[in-house]
C-alpha cells in the first residue's frame, strides 16, 4: 500500500517508547524560555502550572481559544511522503530509526483573585520503526481531556500558597505493533490497540513568593500529580498509564523599564525522580518584550531553545523551537521540535478597564 496513506492512516486512528520526560500543559512561551515557567505564569496558566500564582491575581482574565499545534521529525516524515510504494521488508530499512512526533493542544480557562477553572485537551501522537530483524513499530498515544478546579491562599506577606484539583480523561498508551499490522491498513486493527481509556483524580501543590525591588525576584515550588495521578479503566483491556509527580522549584527575575521588560529564570524539575539525570531536569530562559513583539531564547537539557511571541489586542502568537532529550542522558537521542499557538485573551481590572497579562495597562507598545 502507498506508505504515506499507511503513516496518516496510524496517525490519524488516533493512534514510542524512549526515556523523554512526560510534561503536559506547558505553554509555547515557556518552550521558547528553556522550558521555564513557573515564575512568569500569566493569569489563565496558573491553573494548570502554577496555582499558587492565583494570590497574585488582581482581576479578571478569560482565555477564550488557546489552540496549539507542533511536530519533529519533519525529515523522516518528508521521507516518508515521498516513498510512493512498499513491495517487501526490505524497502522499510531507510525509516528505522527515524522518530515521527505529532502534539495539539486546546484550552479554554478563567481566572479571578484566588480562584481558576480551566478545561484542557492535550494529545501526542508518535511512532517509530525499530528492529530490523522482526520489524516493529513502537507507538505512543495520548490524548487527555481535564478539568482543573484550582485555588489560592495568602500565608504570609508576599506569599502564596496554591491547590488545584483536576479530573483527567485519558485515552491511549504505550504499544508495540507489527509491521504486518500496519501494512494491512485495517484501521480496526490499529485502533483495537490503543482502546484503554480511564479516567483519573489528581492535585496540585504550590508556594510562591514575589519579592520587591528593582528586578522583583520570584521564588515557586510546584507539585504537580502528587503522589502520581492515576486511572480507573472504563473502557480496553487495561487502564491507561499513570501520571508520575513531578516536584519542580524555580527562580525568576523580571526588569520592567519603560516600553521594555527583561526576565530570566532558572527552574529544576522533576526533582523527586531519582533514575533521571540531573543534566536533563535543567531549564535556564531569558525573555525579552519589545513593542509588539518578545523575543526569547534559552537552555534546556543542555540544548538551545529560541522563541517569539506576537500581541495585537486580545490576540496572541506564540513559536518555539527547542530540542528535547528522548535518550538516557543530555546527548543523547535529541529530537527537535517546532511548536505554534494562537490564543485569545479578555482581561479586565476591578475596574472592568481592559489591561494586560501581568496587570498592567493594555497598550500596542507592550504584551504584558
Amino acid at each position: 500500500m502507498n506508505l504515506e496513506r499507511m503513516i496518516v492512516l496510524v496517525l490519524f486512528s488516533f493512534s514510542a517508547y524512549g526515556a523523554d520526560l512526560y510534561e503536559y500543559n506547558r505553554p509555547v512561551r515557556a518552550l521558547g524560555m528553556g522550558n521555564v515557567y513557573l515564575t512568569f505564569v500569566k493569569d489563565t496558566d496558573a491553573p494548570t502550572l502554577n496555582p499558587a500564582a492565583l494570590g497574585f491575581v488582581s482581576g479578571i482574565s478569560l482565555e477564550i481559544i488557546n489552540l496549539g499545534v507542533g511536530l519533529n521529525g519533519y525529515e523522516s516524515l518528508s521521507s516518508y511522503r515521498q516513498t510512493n510504494s512498499v513491495s517487501n521488508a526490505s524497502d522499510y530499512d531507510q525509516f528505522f530509526g527515524k522518530k515521527v512526533w505529532v502534539g495539539g493542544n486546546g484550552r479554554l480557562a478563567l481566572t479571578l483573585p484566588n480562584f481558576g477553572v480551566s478545561v484542557y485537551d492535550d494529545a501526542k501522537v508518535s511512532l517509530i520503526l525499530r528492529n530490523t530483524a522482526f520489524p516493529n513499530m513502537d507507538m505512543t498515544f495520548f490524548n487527555d481531556y481535564g478539568l482543573v478546579v484550582a485555588g489560592a491562599l495568602p500565608i504570609a506577606p508576599l506569599t502564596s500558597l496554591g491547590i488545584a484539583f483536576k479530573r483527567i480523561s485519558r485515552w491511549g498508551g504505550y504499544q508495540t505493533v507489527g509491521l504486518s499490522t500496519i501494512a494491512t491498513g485495517n484501521s480496526a486493527a490499529l485502533q483495537n490497540e490503543f482502546e484503554n481509556k480511564g479516567v483519573g483524580y489528581g492535585s496540585d501543590i504550590a508556594l510562591m513568593t514575589k519579592l520587591p525591588g528593582l528586578l522583583s525576584p520570584s521564588f515557586a515550588v510546584v507539585w504537580q500529580d502528587v503522589g502520581s495521578t492515576a486511572f480507573t479503566k472504563t473502557t480496553g483491556n487495561d487502564a491507561p498509564p499513570r501520571i508520575k509527580d513531578n516536584l519542580q522549584a524555580g527562580v525568576g527575575v523580571n526588569l520592567d523599564l519603560p516600553g521594555i521588560d527583561l526576565s530570566a529564570g532558572v527552574e529544576y524539575r522533576h526533582i523527586n525522580d531519582l533514575g533521571v539525570q540531573i543534566g536533563k531536569k535543567l531549564h535556564t530562559g531569558v525573555e525579552l518584550s519589545l513593542p509588539l513583539i518578545e523575543l526569547r531564547a534559552g537552555s534546556s537539557q543542555g540544548y538551545s531553545t529560541f522563541g517569539a511571541g506576537f500581541s495585537f489586542l486580545f490576540l496572541n502568537f506564540d513559536a518555539a523551537m527547542f530540542k528535547t532529550e528522548a535518550g538516557e542522558y543530555p546527548g543523547q537521542s535529541p529530537e527537535d521540535r517546532l511548536l505554534l499557538s494562537l490564543s485569545i485573551d479578555l482581561s479586565v481590572d476591578a475596574n472592568f478597564n481592559f489591561y494586560s497579562k501581568d496587570g498592567k495597562k493594555r497598550s500596542l507598545k507592550q504584551r504584558r
